[in-house]
Formats: C-alpha cells, structure tokens, sequence
C-alpha cells in the first residue's frame, strides 16, 4: 500500500485526462475557426474583437464562480470542531495526494450529495450537503470526499469554468460572423439564427461529454487514493438510486454538474445493490442495474455519467486494486 505521501494517480490517467480535455477544446476551436474561414473574413478587428469579448466572459466567470456557487447553494465555512471527523479525512487525502487542504463548507439541504469548487488547487473548496452525512456511512464519505479532491486534483473546475463559456461563443460567433446578402431578406437571417442555435447545441453536447469523462476521472481517483473502490460505489448507489423526497439545489441547471452524483430516482433496490457490492456479487449488481442501461441514450443529455456505467468501471477498478 503506497506511503501517504507517495499516491501518485499515473501517468495513464493524467495522459486520458489531457487527451480529454484537448479533444473537446479542439472540436470547438476548429469550429470557429471554421466559422471565420466561412464567413471570409479578412480583417484583423472582428477576430480581435472577438478574443477580447471571450476573455472578458471566461475572467468574469472565474473570478465571481465561487461567490456565485456559495451564494446560490447557502454553503457556509465549517469549523474543524464542528465536524473533526471530516476534517481529518481531508486532511489526510489532500496531504495523500500532495494539494493544499481545501477549505470546508456544509450546505443545510437533505439530499446526500457534495460538490468542489473554486479558481485554483490552493484556492479550493468542498461543500458537503447535510443529507449525505446522515445517509452514508464514514468509508463511504471517505470515498466521496476523495473523488470531490480528485476534482481540485485534476483541475476540474478550471476546465470546466472555460468549457462551459464555448457554448456561447460559438452561438455569437455564427450570429456576427455568419455571411449575409441583402437579397437573402428575413429567411437568412432566420437561417443565421437556426445555425447559432445548432452551434451552441453542439458545443454544449460536447461540454457535458467533457463533464462525464471528468466524472470517471475523479471515481478513479478516489478508488486508487482510498484503495476502497467499494465504499465509493456504495455510496454512488445510494445517492443515486435512494427514493427519497428531497429539496435538490442540483435541480438548477447551473449548478447540476458541480455534484458529485444526479439522483436518477427510485427504480432502483439500494438495498440489493449496496449488498452487492459488499459481498462483491458481480453477477448480482449487473442484474440490479441493468434496467438504467435501457437508458442509455439520455446519457448524451447528462452531465454525469449513467450511475450503472460508474459502478462498472469501479467493480474493474476493484478486481485490480484487490489483485
């Protein structure tokens, strides 16, 4: 078992994770791109213009994200002694991991569900809602603090603080790039209008594949950090399947992809799950989740991975680490 000081994710993770991140921001680089050749545009005012206007959004963005989050979640700043227990946890996976430790906030909302947020790896955040200390059980925590330091680990925020902008550039950029003729009337403007509203659909399609990809990142982290892929998975089941009445400040779109779970309702036997991946009953929790695959395809729409997905990879990750 590594050193606590010693953790070190891997050189195929950290590759899988830039290899992510460039493929998403390439795709929609070329695109405008490909906007600007289309629109022939030779000048240099209108490009410059243009990267002025994007980095006036993504500074703005990141500099009031946080506040904005803490505000509209009602994340207060924990004490250490008002919860001991969650502060050692962090304490030691972020020492584990090699990151500053992250300040600590907790969210009175029911639902069992936590999130990361902030600018930087030493100007971080980890709220946890109130719900999921009372729902889970201390590994299990564990785990879901270790994926939410995963997050700060591999940058999450940053990346997604500048990806989550692209679909509005690329929505403005067909709307004053597009080439016009006066002879064209209303149905090219009406034309124009439709391929913004296409482009920003395609950027935001790929945004939220970034999201999930980052999603699998983080579980993978918290697997190999704790050694406990089990105790995440647990836990992963019973945020996601648990069919209980809740208020969910992750029902906001805006705030949807910051949570380390989408609560997918109440199909699901948690208890049957939960007691499957305790014995490590493969074929068992294969049979439990098979009814979301038939869902797969709102998966495109979501920024989370589809839970059954999760729980796959992470049953792998479990025969490997335990090997």
């Amino acid at each position: 078992m590594p050193s606590e000081a010693g953790f070190n994710p891997g050189w195929g993770m950290r590759l899988r994770i830039m290899l992510t991140s460039f493929l998403v921001f390439g795709v929609i680089a070329g695109a405008i791109g490909l906007i600007l050749w289309w629109s022939g545009v030779a000048g240099s005012g209108s490009v410059f213009f243009w990267l002025i206007v994007s980095l006036l959004m993504i500074a703005v963005q990141w500099w009031l994200g946080p506040s904005i989050i803490k505000w509209a979640t009602g994340a207060k700043e924990l004490r250490e002694g008002d919860a001991p227990e969650i502060f050692e946890m962090v304490r030691r996976l972020s020492r584990k991991a090699g990151l500053p430790m992250p300040k600590l906030y907790i969210v009175d909302n029911p639902s069992p569900n936590a999130f990361a947020f902030g600018r930087t790896q030493s100007d971080s955040g980890i709220a946890v809602h109130t719900g999921l200390l009372s729902v889970l059980e201390k590994d299990e925590v564990e785990g879901v603090l270790a994926h939410e330091i995963g997050h700060i680990n591999n940058r999450d925020v940053a990346v997604m603080t500048l990806a989550s902008v692209l679909p509005v550039l690329l929505y403005y950029g067909v709307l004053i790039f597009a080439p016009r003729s006066r002879d064209e009337g209303a149905g090219g403007s009406i034309a124009v209008f439709f391929g913004a509203l296409v482009a920003q659909f395609v950027g935001s399609l790929c945004v939220m594949w970034l999201s999930r990809q980052r999603e699998y990142f983080a579980d993978e982290f918290s697997a190999r950090i704790t050694r406990k892929p089990a105790s995440l998975m647990s836990a992963l089941a019973k945020i996601s399947y648990a069919g209980v009445a809740r208020r969910r400040a992750e029902d906001s779109s805006m705030l949807k992809a910051l949570y380390f779970a989408e609560p997918a309702g109440s199909k699901m036997d948690v208890a049957e799950i939960a007691g499957a991946i305790r014995s490590g009953d493969e074929a068992a929790l294969a049979s439990a989740i098979e009814s979301e695959k038939k869902a797969g395809a709102f998966e495109l729409f979501m920024t989370h991975p589809l839970t059954a997905k999760r729980l796959e990879r992470l049953m792998a990750l479990k025969r490997e680490i335990g090997s």
